[in-house]
This record gives structure tokens, C-alpha cells and sequence, in this order.
């Protein structure tokens, strides 16, 4: 058994895993020393997502994926033990299924590939309960329902009235945010690279309106 922990084409999750109890011996000594891990990953975070997490990922954009993915609803560093742990044994339990169960060798950038995806959509189903468990991740230097009146650009796609599309901002704090706008007016339609205004917010976008410079 420790022969296969330790082969070769289990590398990877072995370093996954030894990541994962890396970051727990990490926490416990924060915690002794007054240092929370979970708050300090969540303060330096560059990005913030105003999405919810149940938002269609169609919409197009990184935004709907990565809140699919409840990177908004769960503290940097429970998400990142959730995906390390799944992408770990993700990847032990494929090569242990194939080696004693199947005579097909696949190559490590197939096993890899595999174990990422699978463990990108057990992250998901795991961290969707988990989000309504642990207090809502508010990270934000300020709180998005303040986004009122902040100028935001259109990164990908095209806003209509009934298809939002990702726009970015950046607050007074130098953070930057991603949400979905639609125009505010029915009639109007908001292009990638176009700077909008945001007017009120909905339960999982912004209504804007075009910004006259």
C-alpha cells in the first residue's frame, strides 16, 4: 500500500493531500499565535464575486463558473482544503480502480485531467450544503449592496434586459469585484468594453445604466 501512495504516477495527490495537512498544521499554529488563515487568505484576495451560487454558468464569463464552483460563498481556505482533499483522492481512487481492475494504461495528463474535473464538480456539490453551514464568506473590503453608483466595464458578453453579462469594478479599496449587469432600460444593451453605472441591486445581478462621460 505505501508503495502505491508513493508511485510515481501518484505524485501529484500525494502533494494535493500533504498540502492539505499542511494547512491545517498552519491553522492550529495561527490560532495559538492569535493568526487566523481563513481571514488573512480571505483579507489578500484580489478578487471579489457578487454572484450567486446557484446562477445559471451559461451566462458565459469566469464569474458565474467560479461562483458555481462557491468560491463567493465559502472562506478561501475551506474551498481550497475542499478541492485539494477531492482532487487527491479523486486521483488515488482512479489509479487504484485502473491498475488492479483494467489492463488500459492512461497517461498521467489523462489521469491529472480526469481528477481535476471530477474534483472541480465534487467541490461543487460538497460546497453548495457546506456555504449553508458556515457563515456566509464576506471578505469584501466593503460590502457589494454599496456598489451603488460605482463605474463598471463590460468584460464578456453583451447585457440585455434578460441576459446579464460579467462586467468588473474596482472598489476604494483597490479590490476588484465581478458582477452581472443588465441595462436598467429595456431597450438598451450594454457591449464588451462599455462603461456602465450601477443603479440597484437584484438578487443575483446589478441593473446599470450607460455611463456619459
Amino acid at each position: 500500500m505505501i508503495e502505491f501512495i508513493l508511485a510515481d504516477i501518484n505524485i501529484g495527490f500525494a502533494v494535493a493531500l500533504c498540502s492539505v495537512l499542511a494547512l491545517a498544521i498552519l491553522e492550529g499554529i495561527g490560532m495559538l499565535i492569535g493568526l487566523s488563515m481563513v481571514n488573512l487568505l480571505d483579507h489578500i484576495s484580489p478578487i471579489d464575486l457578487d454572484i450567486d451560487v446557484d446562477t445559471d454558468i451559461s451566462v458565459g464569463g469566469l464569474t458565474p463558473l467560479l461562483g458555481w464552483l462557491c468560491l463567493n460563498r465559502l472562506p478561501l481556505l475551506v474551498w481550497l482544503v475542499l478541492f485539494l482533499t477531492s482532487f487527491g483522492i479523486t486521483g488515488y481512487t482512479l489509479n487504484y480502480i485502473l491498475l488492479n481492475n483494467f489492463t488500459i494504461n492512461l497517461s498521467e495528463f489523462l489521469i491529472y485531467g480526469l481528477s481535476f474535473m471530477l474534483s472541480l464538480y465534487a467541490t461543487h456539490h460538497i460546497g453548495v450544503p457546506l456555504s449553508r453551514l458556515l457563515p456566509k464568506n464576506e471578505s469584501s473590503a466593503i460590502s457589494n449592496n454599496s456598489f451603488n453608483g460605482l463605474i463598471a466595464t463590460i468584460t464578456i458578453g453583451t447585457a440585455r434586459r434578460d441576459s446579464p453579462a460579467e462586467a468588473s469594478l474596482t472598489d476604494s479599496f483597490n479590490q476588484k469585484h465581478y458582477v452581472l449587469v443588465t441595462p436598467d432600460n429595456d431597450n438598451e444593451e450594454f457591449n464588451q468594453g462599455q462603461q456602465v453605472v450601477l443603479v440597484e441591486k437584484k438578487e443575483s445581478f446589478w441593473l446599470a445604466i450607460k455611463f456619459n462621460q
